[in-house]
């Protein structure tokens, strides 16, 4: 065979093969569009050139009268498993988890609650948890006046800590001073938990008693007797006592 038929033959096979991979790669190139991206996936179904080789083959007669043989192609689409069902699988999973977590979360919560109301006496507020937690942390600390830790409180110490734990804030040590500086007189019908109830219990007209509010006509607070209790503003001896509500958040 002559040197030229040999290059002949070459430049045949060589055209063959890229007549046979070019679609592949067009196609194959169409599907690399950039993709913008978005914050949810979405399953598709996507297709591929498939390129088979027949057992037939194609002679093409070249201008010098030689005969070249090419191998013969069928070229089909086909559907394949896209990896983006696979993302939507796996992002479906992630959400059920976050869903179960938060539920889990909210059964531990309403089960705290349910709890929280029982041992204080009151419907419990979930915007005011923290106030009933501590309030209930604090049941049953002894009293002795100018007490303030967790050995004993007088009324006024417990309610300093309290405010500072709950909603980080500071009063006046005294409860005269602190009725003095509320921002806010509130009356009786409209308390809200947290509010800061006043009582002047020896008989005078200044405020000489405090405890805090805690919803359903209830408060919390120190009493000489009992240490930290919970009381209620409907009680002859608090009813006959009561000066006023105040807000200080």
């Amino acid at each position: 065979m002559s040197e030229q038929k040999k290059i002949l033959r070459l430049s045949a096979l060589l055209l063959a093969f890229s007549i046979g991979f070019m679609p592949a790669a067009i196609a194959s190139s169409k599907h690399r569009k950039p993709v913008k991206k978005e914050s949810k996936v979405s399953a598709a179904t996507t297709k591929k050139v498939k390129v088979e080789q027949s057992s037939k083959n194609i002679n093409i007669e070249t201008t010098d009268g030689n005969i070249v043989t090419l191998p013969k192609v069928k070229q089909t689409l086909e559907e394949q498993s896209s990896l983006l069902a696979q993302t939507d699988n796996l992002v479906a999973d992630a959400d059920f988890t976050r869903s179960l977590d938060a539920l889990q979360k909210k059964l531990i919560e309403q089960k705290e609650i349910q709890e929280l109301s029982s041992i204080l006496g009151v419907g419990v507020n979930p915007s005011f948890l923290d106030l009933y937690r501590e309030a209930a942390d604090w049941l049953g600390t002894r009293y002795r006046r100018g007490g303030m830790s967790r050995a004993a409180v007088d009324c006024s110490g417990f309610t300093n800590i309290l405010y500072k734990n709950v909603f980080g804030v500071k009063l006046d040590r005294v409860s005269t001073a602190i009725a003095k500086n509320v921002k806010e007189v509130v009356d009786k019908e409209n308390l809200m938990p947290g509010d800061l109830v006043f009582f002047a219990t020896l008989g005078k007209r200044y405020v000489n008693h405090v405890g805090v509010y805690l919803g359903d006509g209830k408060f919390v607070h120190a009493s000489i007797k009992h240490g930290v209790i919970v009381s209620s503003l409907s009680e002859g001896y608090y009813s006959r006592t009561w000066r006023k509500g105040g807000r200080t958040w």
